[in-house]
């Protein structure tokens, strides 16, 4: 959508030119953070408003690198981007979308570069008990919601982005919010050559040169209705998307030219939701339908004789998934609720990659209780009870308690029992499937302390704390005697770390400050029999980093803004063998960003890895240097 740079640049000529323009104030509204939302340092911290506008024509994999606690595995800009939260690997965090679980039913797992900002209004991060009401989520869970708006008048809201590699991003929200209904539809559409220079240190000799297959195209389509009823909201969503990505070699494989690979990904989800209020609670019933197809393909040809084919993949997955919730909360007495969720999914995996068409059904009940049991205290406990093809999972509970100290001080301790099913590949994959596999049982505990002030201009809210988990029956591929590889339950993981996340918002007079933080240290190990067999017995997981943080400040005065982000990234094994050890050594990355706001117009200047470090997030997948861009925006 390029046409969008010439509608942008003709909506700023009339709005300059417009004769009753009229200037307003910038208006900060401000909440009390003792009073806002009660202490779970523990279980849930949610994206800053201000870090979601910052980055709203960003991936979802971007905005965890440089904002949250959880480190990404990414292999590039246009190439998959994995979660590792607290030191779980990807198929262990959750992702849900208004409540409904994003993460592929034959892998198991989420791709975060084709998860557009732009497309969320709220973005939170959950983990421990925070997790209790679905299952899956050992490490964690991300959770994208949309919000319901009324009243708003014209919806008008265009982006344009322009930056290195020929890197373009189109960015449109148009709509009407009346009283009791409104209209919203985005679209977007983002694309790149992707042709950034690289050094090349697997090579003989080593040498400088630029990345070759690795444009993509990304597109996609979200229309929302929502209708304010007399006791209730009905709203429908449908997400669609569409995303073409060529793949590049990695970087020992550079020379051999007859190489294809690529992805052909695209989805419709579909979602219905009606929300019943009443003086004391509240009902929704929210129904959705996924169609999900995934082609990938490589074929790989001799480079002495381009007509001896070597490697040739392609793979097709089409998937078809089905949910129904019904969730229902209700005051009790006093501070106490009750909480409640039947939930129905169907998946169905058509693939070429297994013998046949793949089905499971799941059914789930939750409950919890919460409530304040003295002064000072919340109490949270919760069950919930599965059924999968028709056999019992058991019973998963949770405990949280907190205590809040007069001075700001609040302690929380927590308690956490989840599992998560194999994926379809795991069961079914051909050759290699294990249908006997069982699923992965994990238990947390948590220690958390919060400290949290609001005194004149300044708002801190400083949270540490510690857990601890352990994984039994966790599903690895281990090679065979038949020349392929088997999944099977052969790990005892266990992890633990320590979180430290701060927030600090001043103003004083016509400057606003912000910063926030986040560090990690993570230390997961294998303690089971198979891996001290294989002389694995307390080595770091591959691919988790011990050290892993970042920080964004902003400073704000009048109507120009300045940020900066931080990232840092622990040094990384790849491998346990001494012998084929690759470690990926720890970086550093700077971003800045400057920005000039008008009345409904906004410029904005990006710097992306400030000092041009040289650096692989994976082994032998390189990243890019420096880079610029420049953002326009018009917003109604």
């Amino acid at each position: 959508m390029r046409f969008l740079s010439a509608l942008l640049f003709g909506v700023v000529c009339l709005s300059l030119h417009a004769q009753d323009t009229i200037t307003l104030n910038v208006v900060d509204v401000t909440a009390d953070l003792l009073k806002a939302q009660p202490l779970n340092p523990l279980v849930m911290k949610k994206v800053d408003s201000l870090v979601l506008e910052a980055k709203s024509t960003s991936t979802l994999s971007e905005l965890l690198i440089q904002h949250s606690p959880v480190f990404i595995k990414t292999y590039g800009p246009g190439g998959i981007s994995t979660a590792s939260f607290r030191g779980t690997t990807a198929s262990h965090t959750l992702v849900l979308w208004n409540g409904f679980q994003l993460n592929a039913p034959s892998l198991g797992q989420v791709d975060f570069s084709t998860i557009p900002v732009f497309l969320a209004d709220d973005i939170d991060l959950k983990w421990g008990s925070g997790t209790s009401n679905n299952s899956g989520g050992l490490g964690g869970s991300v959770n994208i919601d949309s919000k319901n708006t009324f009243g708003k008048g014209l919806i008008l809201d265009l982006k344009q982005t322009y930056g290195s590699f020929n890197t373009w991003g189109s960015f449109v929200t148009a709509g009407y919010s009346w009283k009791k209904a409104a209209f919203r539809i985005k679209a977007y559409r983002n694309s790149s050559d992707n042709d950034f220079e690289y050094y090349n240190s697997a090579l003989l000799p080593p040498k400088s040169m630029k990345q070759q297959n690795a444009d993509f195209v990304d597109y996609g389509v979200m229309p929302e209705l929502s209708v304010m009823l007399k006791h209730g909201i009905l709203s429908l969503t449908s997400w669609n998307q569409w995303n073409n990505r060529n793949l590049p070699p990695i970087m020992p494989n550079v020379v051999n030219v007859n190489t294809e690979e690529w992805t052909r990904d695209n989805f419709s989800r579909n979602m219905l939701s009606y929300k019943l209020f009443w003086s004391t609670g509240n009902l929704q019933l929210k129904s959705a339908a996924f169609i999900e197809n995934q082609h990938y393909f490589l074929q790989t040809r001799s480079p002495l004789n381009p007509d001896v084919v070597v490697t040739s993949i392609n793979s097709i997955n089409d998937a078809i998934v089905l949910h129904q919730i019904a969730n229902v909360e209700q005051q009790l007495y006093a501070s106490w609720k009750l909480k409640g969720k039947l939930q129905w999914d169907r998946e169905q995996v058509n693939s070429n990659n297994y013998a046949d068409t793949k089905r499971r059904n799941m059914v789930s009940t939750y409950v919890a209780v919460e409530g304040n049991p003295f002064n000072n205290a919340d109490l949270a406990v919760t069950a919930r009870y599965d059924i999968v093809d028709a056999k019992s999972m058991g019973v998963f509970p949770t405990a949280t308690f907190s205590y809040h100290f007069p001075v700001g001080l609040g302690v929380t301790l927590g308690y956490s029992h989840n599992y998560r099913n194999p994926s379809l590949n795991d069961l079914y994959w051909y050759p290699g499937g294990n249908p006997d596999l069982l699923p992965e049982d994990g238990r947390t505990v948590d220690l958390a302390f919060n400290y949290r002030l609001n005194q004149g201009g300044l708002k801190l809210d400083v949270r540490t704390g510690a857990y601890a988990s352990k994984v039994k029956n966790w599903i690895q591929w281990v090679p065979t005697s038949y020349r392929y590889w088997v999944p099977q339950n052969v790990a005892k993981v266990f992890a633990r770390g320590i979180e430290n996340h701060i927030d600090l918002h001043y103003s004083y007079g016509d400057w606003k400050y912000s910063l926030s933080g986040n560090y990690v240290f993570t230390f997961t190990t294998d303690e089971s029999e198979n891996a001290q067999s294989y002389g694995n017995l307390g080595k770091q997981l591959i691919y988790i980093p011990r050290h892993h943080g970042n920080l964004f400040a902003n400073v704000r005065w009048t109507t120009w803004d300045l940020s900066y982000t931080l990232e840092v990234t622990g040094l990384r094994n790849t491998s346990y063998a001494d012998f084929y050890a690759f470690d990926l050594p720890a970086y550093v990355l700077h971003h800045v960003a400057l920005g000039k706001q008008w009345p409904h117009f906004r410029v904005e200047l990006r710097c992306n890895n400030l000092t041009n470090k040289d650096y692989q997030n994976v082994l032998w997948r390189p990243m890019p240097g420096r880079s610029f861009e420049v953002m326009l925006n018009y917003r109604y």
